[in-house]
């Protein structure tokens, strides 16, 4: 996980903390808010490596339509 991923995750929960009451945010407790950051940080790093094998699939498809044209290029 990236230190970015890390902060944008705290971010989010101490905006959700915030919005939350004083006692409210006393019963659930710091442990759990520390275990929902861990929870949204992992669903970022999902979300980016899914988004990165489809950016890498797409160069893979770039890769073969260049070799194809290479190889068409240079019969024609």
């Amino acid at each position: 996980m990236t230190v970015k991923q890390n902060a944008h995750a705290v971010n989010v929960v101490n905006t959700f903390k915030a919005k939350l009451p004083a006692e409210t945010v006393e019963v659930i407790g710091e442990n759990h808010f520390d275990e929902l950051s861990l929870l949204i940080e992992s669903a970022i790093s999902a979300a980016v490596f899914d988004e990165m094998e489809k950016a890498a699939n797409k160069v893979d498809q770039l890769a073969h339509d260049i070799r194809h044209f290479a190889e068409f290029f240079e019969r024609g």
